[in-house]
């Protein structure tokens, strides 16, 4: 855990990194203020909204997780009757007029909080959701897209956003392609298609980087590949800060396995600690 935390800077700038574990008290709320309890804090005075995820959360209708395009489902804030669209769930909708970044993070069974990433608002949608009562209602569901970081020298500008993600599950690409469509940015004006398909297509480009990179061999036992499917060598793809396996992701996250490798990654005893030396493995394997 990092030793202090900076608030100074440019308004974009803040001091969290992907996969670090926080404690949400001190190391969040007592720097940037906000509010302490529930799912979305909006300090005043930071450039950010902080939004929090935890398993508890279904409990109270709050389901959230990646979708097979690459968004992320993040539930509204509200737990009787229907949610409505003001306080918290309106700075989500209206973050990018305030000037404010979406910062995720989610609960780790240590109670605290683990750094997800930065997103965006793409859109939201109303869903019937059971309140604290068991009671239907309506809720407020956001589609938010992962802004990929800006990386210095990782060759030319990014590619149009526009690139279909079904054209690139069949062209031939290298790791270096790959990679530099896992991190593409969409232009500041993009309209909300072009960042869903931007977001579409960094999805299909990270669960390839991480393939390619295994070349049939798994990332945590080294063992082969148990077969071959008509794609290739048979891995499946884990994504180790968001424990979760349809969204899109950064190089340094996701990590191809055995599909045994991959239950014990979910459901061990010991899934624990076994993705954080997963998480160290990978930081090392990127900066390589």
């Amino acid at each position: 855990m990092p030793d202090s935390l900076s608030t100074e800077g440019a308004a974009s700038e803040h001091p969290f990194i992907v996969g670090q574990v926080y404690r949400r008290r001190s190391d969040i709320h007592e720097r940037f203020g906000g509010q302490g309890r529930g799912g979305i804090s909006t300090p005043k005075a930071a450039p950010f909204i902080f939004l929090f995820t935890a398993e508890s959360g279904s409990a109270y209708g709050y389901e959230d997780s990646f979708r097979p395009d690459g968004t992320f489902w993040y539930t509204g804030e509200g737990q009787l009757d229907d949610m409505q669209m003001v306080r918290g769930n309106a700075a989500i909708a209206g973050h990018r007029d305030a000037g404010k970044q979406l910062l995720l993070f989610e609960y780790t069974p240590k109670d605290r909080v683990r750094y997800v990433g930065e997103f965006e608002y793409l859109g939201h949608h109303v869903e019937q959701r059971a309140d604290r009562n068991d009671e239907l209602r309506n809720a407020l569901i956001f589609q938010l897209g992962l802004v990929p970081p800006v990386v210095v020298g990782e060759g030319d500008a990014p590619t149009k956003a526009g690139q279909a993600a079904a054209s690139l599950r069949k062209k031939k690409l290298s790791l270096a392609d790959l990679r530099r469509l896992a991190l593409e940015r969409v232009p500041a004006g993009a309209t909300v298609k072009e960042r869903l398909t931007n977001v579409a297509s960094r999805a299909v480009a990270i669960r390839r980087y991480a393939l390619e990179r295994a070349q049939g061999t798994c990332e945590a036992c080294k063992a082969d590949a148990p077969f071959k499917a008509k794609a290739g060598p048979f891995l499946e793809v884990h994504h180790v800060v968001r424990l979760s396996d349809g969204g899109p992701d950064h190089p340094a996250h996701v990590i191809a396995l055995c599909p045994n490798c991959h239950r014990r990654a979910h459901y061990s005893v010991d899934a624990g600690s076994f993705n954080e030396g997963l998480i160290d493995w990978l930081a090392k394997r990127e900066a390589s």
